[in-house]
């Protein structure tokens, strides 16, 4: 059982570009949610000097919308009506890293600020820390940060194409210039299952504040709030990559387990003179040797936001996004 607990709240292979095109705009700014599409091209090989030089890696690229985000646009907008794709991969395969970005028709590069959340969904997993939520168990999420995230040499996330996945994204425009075309676009690296490279499986969980509801934080004028949620871990394994999920006016994300109050992870951020996150000092973590958890041992996660502003902060991410490797 898990409790929960808040208090106060040698080649590198041609990559495939996949564009599904999950929503259209009506020429007002407003989406105009549609079913999904799917075109398939190539794209660059190219994914960063590095990962060129290893072999067997592939890139997809999936690019959801596009959208018309008029100046102003608030994340309540779009909360109760976030776009939504779902889609598979045409072959099996393991996850080895992520990119997320905001671009434009041409895959130009826009604001990060426009991306609130993006989270991508297994749904043919339960959810270790909320079975009966039904919406599958999440494998990658993105904020504003869009954190580049690789898992260490040797290990991957599985998919199967028998794997129906999620994508659940939400947009914002708080800014004085208003976006046409706005799509947002996740690079995955991938290794194929072809029996020439054996990967060790990862598992990945979600530790946010409330995993049934998926609950963010709202913060008060000028307050400071700090959040915490433990859980029982749910299998025995090592924890090899965390990363914040956070927002603007966020101050920290750390991890902690069992009886120790001294975390072994933080996350504090820098932000700039209007309280946006510029960077997040010691985000990600990564380790290839892991934290090492017992079934049953208990994880804390300790979210803190400064709302330095004179408007209620709404609907704030507060998660870490972890990547676990069982015991063998």
């Amino acid at each position: 059982m898990f409790r929960a607990m808040k208090i106060s709240k040698t080649l590198f292979a041609l990559s495939i570009l996949m564009i599904l095109s999950a929503c259209d705009t009506t020429g007002k700014g407003e989406p105009n949610f549609l079913a999904p599409e799917a075109n398939i091209s190539p794209s660059s090989p190219s994914v960063n000097d590095r990962l060129a030089l290893e072999t067997g890696l592939e890139k997809i690229v999936y690019k959801v919308g596009p959208v018309d985000l008029p100046t102003g646009m608030q994340v309540e907008e779009m909360l109760t009506k976030p776009i939504v794709m779902n889609f598979q991969t045409d072959k099996p395969m393991w996850v080895v890293g992520f990119l997320p970005k905001m671009v434009d028709a041409k895959g130009n590069e826009l604001p990060a600020e426009l991306l609130h959340l993006a989270v991508i969904s297994n749904l043919h997993e339960d959810n270790p820390l909320c079975k009966d939520a039904g919406d599958g168990n999440p494998f990658a999420a993105a904020t504003s940060m869009l954190r580049e995230i690789n898992l260490p040499a040797g290990f991957g996330y599985p998919v199967l194409k028998s794997d129906p996945l999620r994508m659940k994204i939400i947009l914002k425009n708080q800014t004085a210039e208003a976006f046409s075309d706005v799509y947002f676009e996740l690079a995955m690296l991938i290794r194929p299952m072809d029996g020439f490279a054996e990967l060790k499986d990862v598992k990945p969980l979600l530790v946010e504040l409330d995993p049934c509801n998926h609950d963010t934080m709202s913060v008060a004028p000028g307050k400071f709030i700090e959040m915490t949620a433990t859980y029982d871990m749910p299998l025995g394994a090592s924890l090899v990559v965390a990363h914040a999920i956070l927002g603007d006016f966020g101050s920290s994300v750390e991890l902690s387990s069992g009886d120790n109050p001294e975390p072994f992870w933080l996350a504090e951020a820098t932000t700039d003179e209007n309280r946006k996150i510029v960077k997040l000092e010691g985000d990600p973590f990564v380790d290839s040797n892991g934290v090492t958890f017992k079934a049953g041992d208990s994880i804390t996660m300790n979210v803190t936001y400064d709302n330095f502003s004179d408007e209620w902060l709404n609907s704030a991410p507060a998660a870490a996004m972890i990547y676990l490797v069982p015991e063998s």
